[in-house]
């Protein structure tokens, strides 16, 4: 079979199958079983084997469960409560100091447990609070949906080691790569709302009443433990003292220190911490089984190959054929979820971006700004999904997505601004020991 009837098969059988709404594992691990015993017959079937048992006794894996226990001890330690009742306590007066929380709540939790927790805890807190308070439904629901996928690219993120794992890249490279990014993203979020709430009062009233500043002051005792824990974790990976697997396990540990002295361990914290764990790390951990299944049965039919050869017959600039990687990337990702597009795309585009000079580390941080963009775009953007799931009843699909296009934009320009200054995503990971 040529490799250009592979490609076909392969590919648009996987897309066929996502349309259907077949889950990305049994997608991804059925195409490339199919794929293998039409090129090989059963004796390439040991490929499935053998593929499978070296990813799931790689030791380095078991970073995504220890980094997942972390954030949900963290959750139901009562963090989220903490971090939104003392941030606002310090812009208490400011226009629009409820989503400006809302995102600085989302970097922290991001930090503790990546994507999800911070649209959902906040979209159960904040959107609430704002909305009790008269504020614009537009920026109330993305503020926080907009906060909440920076746990795509602000460490430590499960889809920045799924991608480390396929593209071999170094974990701590790439969770510090995306360090500034996330931050600049963050921080214009938070100037963005500033502005818009200068220029137009009307969509975000004033809170009333004063805050003395032995109140702010005694606030801060709620964000100490946390700040700790994620300075230890993060530091100790920069500093070379301990690897991501070591951090997390540290990590872990701590969150459960946190949660006792707060007075929320028990049982049910435990179990519920330990499922919740297991669920999302068996997602994880199963695609991306069948993630480097699927390049590895790619790779095998010739496909490195074919792909060298396209791009070297290519009579253009090598920023062209980037820019096409990132828009291919765009459309994907307004119809499929992050993990989907990223086993597709990864395995095809890394060697490419290599061969054409770019910086590998460099590479990764673009490509998950622009899955950052997936999880807000509709149709398929994971977190108006989130939000609709635990957003007031009065909310409705329509005001979500009306609300994403200006944090849309935003995240469009931090995407630009890493492509024209590649040390936005180099000069962290350059200074790590």
């Amino acid at each position: 079979m040529s490799i250009e009837l592979t490609t076909v098969l392969l590919f648009c059988g996987l897309i066929f199958l996502l349309a259907m709404g077949v889950p990305v594992v049994f997608a991804l691990g059925g195409i490339s079983v199919l794929i293998t015993f039409l090129l090989d017959g059963t004796n390439g079937l040991y490929i499935i084997a053998t593929t499978t048992y070296r990813q799931i006794t790689d030791p380095g894996l078991i970073t995504i469960p220890l980094f997942l226990l972390m954030g949900n001890f963290l959750i139901h330690s009562g963090i989220s409560d903490r971090l939104f009742k003392a941030l606002n306590v310090w812009l208490a007066g400011i226009r629009g100091g409820l989503a400006i929380v809302s995102v600085g709540v989302c970097v922290a939790l991001a930090m503790c447990g990546g994507f999800g927790p911070g649209i959902l805890t906040m979209g159960l807190i904040a959107v609430p609070a704002m909305l009790k308070m008269n504020y614009n439904k537009s920026l109330a629901l993305g503020s926080v949906m907009a906060g909440g996928v920076l746990g795509e690219i602000i460490p430590p993120s499960i889809i920045m080691i799924i991608f480390a794992y396929i593209s071999r890249i170094s974990i701590g490279k790439i969770f510090f790569g995306g360090a500034i990014p996330g931050f600049i993203t963050a921080s214009l979020y938070i100037i963005y709302i500033t502005v818009r709430c200068h220029l137009q009062p009307e969509l975000a009233p004033r809170a009333e009443g004063e805050i003395t500043w032995k109140t702010r002051l005694t606030s801060l005792k709620d964000i100490i433990l946390p700040s700790l824990l994620i300075v230890l974790v993060l530091g100790s990976i920069f500093l070379g003292i301990a690897t991501p697997t070591e951090a997390a396990g540290v990590g872990a540990f701590g969150s459960f220190l946190v949660c006792t002295i707060y007075g929320r361990m028990n049982f049910k914290v435990i179990t519920d911490s330990c499922l919740e764990t297991m669920k999302i790390s068996g997602m994880a951990l199963w695609i991306l089984v069948t993630a480097t299944l699927f390049g590895v049965v790619y790779t095998s039919a010739g496909a490195q190959d074919m792909v060298m050869e396209l791009v070297e017959n290519l009579s253009v600039n090598r920023w062209v054929v980037l820019l096409a990687m990132q828009f291919i990337l765009l459309i994907f990702g307004m119809f499929m979820d992050d993990y989907a597009v990223l086993t597709i795309c990864a395995p095809i585009f890394i060697p490419v971006a290599v061969y054409l000079g770019f910086d590998p580390t460099w590479f990764a941080i673009v490509f998950i700004l622009n899955m950052q963009v997936a999880y807000l775009t509709p149709p398929f953007g994971w977190a108006l999904i989130l939000m609709k799931g635990v957003a007031p009843p009065e909310i409705h699909t329509k005001n979500i997505w009306q609300s994403v296009p200006p944090f849309v934009a935003i995240q469009l320009l931090v995407l630009l601004l890493t492509m024209l200054f590649p040390q936005l995503a180099l000069w962290l990971p350059g200074k790590m020991l």
